[in-house]
């Protein structure tokens, strides 16, 4: 977990920022501008450095940091103040699928990016692990 405190919310890791997201995110991200014709690509490479210091979508951040840890997402099911999430944990097993959610408390009400963050982070900090050591029983 990151040392400086701006990367952290409520203890937990914040999404990762866009210019953090791996080569593969950002070839899929150019070919779409590239289905979008030359002014899309334009437009996009303008916006791409205000965008690069935005933190991840929470769907972007979730898979990304998935894939990093050898798992495929199946399913991505977002909610107000929840994500739920399948993955296959073992490609040689063709019904090793595991769903880890994270469900914010009702008292805890915070901004929209911090809403994501919070999310995030509970599920890749607590609810992940926790899966993987049941899968691993």
């Amino acid at each position: 977990m990151s040392s400086n405190p701006e990367d952290l919310i409520l203890g937990l890791p914040r999404r990762p920022r866009v210019a953090d997201a791996s080569i593969s995110t950002i070839l899929w991200a150019i070919a779409g501008g590239l289905l979008a014709g030359p002014v899309g690509v334009l437009v996009g490479g303008a916006a791409g450095n205000s965008i690069a210091n935005q933190r991840q979508p929470l769907e972007m951040a979730i898979r990304e940091y998935l894939t990093k840890s050898g798992f495929e997402v199946v399913f991505f099911y977002p909610a107000p103040r929840a994500v739920k999430v399948t993955f296959r944990y073992d490609p040689s097993d063709p019904a090793a699928y595991w769903t880890v959610e994270s469900v914010m408390p009702d008292n805890l009400q915070l901004p929209s990016e911090d809403k994501d963050d919070w999310l995030y982070g509970n599920l890749v900090h607590n609810r992940l692990p926790y899966a993987l050591r049941k899968i691993a029983s």
